[in-house]
């Protein structure tokens, strides 16, 4: 039998954090177009890239973090979804996902409170 020393990442987590990575391509666009400012675009960018990367190495800060900019981005897309287009209900339904996939599965609870495997 081969031994692995590392563990590897269950697919809902790695799920949330591609979700994550794709929603940095957001502010990063904003950077470089009309938008709020670069400073604004950049610090979306890296809050966003810190989330995936401490998702990724099952950090429960990330973890407890990422929930929570999630349901406050869901609360405040129900509350404008008058105003809101297309981007809105997706900005909804991909936050909705993110805190379904680090909460509800499993193996993200196991990924979130497992020691390291010792090597």
């Amino acid at each position: 039998m081969i031994e692995q020393s590392q563990r590897r990442v269950p697919v809902p987590v790695a799920v949330a954090a591609v979700i994550l990575l794709v929603g940095a391509a957001i502010p990063a666009s904003m950077m470089f177009a009309d938008g709020p400012s670069v400073a604004t675009g950049l610090i979306g960018v890296l809050l966003l890239l810190a989330l995936a990367y401490g998702l990724w190495r099952g950090s429960g800060r990330a973890r407890f973090w990422t929930t929570v900019f999630s349901t406050v981005s869901v609360g405040y897309g129900v509350v404008t979804i008058t105003e809101a287009g297309a981007s809105g209900l997706l900005q909804i339904v991909g936050a909705a996902v993110i805190v379904g996939l680090l909460l509800v599965p499993a193996s993200s609870h196991r990924w979130f409170h497992d020691l390291p495997a010792e090597g």
